[in-house]
């Protein structure tokens, strides 16, 4: 008899603390594209010093999952079975590295990890390594990262994520 082997999921970066400048409130369409699949979604947001809250809607308005983070625990609210599919601390994690201070990011990172930036003429880039691997890209269409046009490409998870804010 084989031995079985064992799906090992790639773990999750760490979750960053609580963002440190003023309170901000999105309103944005998600498109997820993952294994030959998109799924689109209306996201809520709200991200300030106390905590991080995410609602996602369906494109029909149907309330699908609240996440709230508080900085120390991680609460769910599924409202339908589809939802639970959803990881809500990479959704957090997927957040934090789109909207935090580089700054802030840095100082969760494990050891082995890298977080870079740069600016290519209009588009503003983010870079996330894991011993020298990229594991995550994330790309605006301006260095306002609050108003650009986003993409984050996971490759460590096989996903890419379109953010439109609205």
């Amino acid at each position: 008899m084989s031995p079985q082997l064992e799906k090992v999921e790639p773990k999750s970066r760490p979750l960053a603390s609580l963002l440190a400048e003023s309170p901000r409130q999105l309103n944005q369409h998600l498109r997820i594209n993952y294994q030959n699949t998109e799924y689109e979604v209306i996201a809520a947001s709200l991200l300030s010093a106390e905590s991080l809250k995410i609602s996602l809607l369906s494109p029909e308005g149907i309330s699908l999952l609240d996440v709230a983070y508080d900085g120390n625990e991680v609460s769910t609210r599924y409202y339908i079975d589809k939802a639970a599919n959803l990881p809500p601390e990479k959704l957090l994690a997927d957040i934090q590295f789109v909207y935090w201070p580089i700054t802030q990011l840095r100082e969760q990172l494990p050891i082995d990890w890298e977080l870079e930036e740069s600016m290519v003429g209009e588009v503003y880039t983010r870079r996330l390594s894991q011993n020298g691997e990229v594991s995550s890209e994330v790309r605006y269409s301006s260095k306002d990262i609050w108003e650009a046009q986003i993409e984050l490409e996971h490759k460590q998870f096989g996903y890419r994520l379109s953010i439109r804010n609205f």
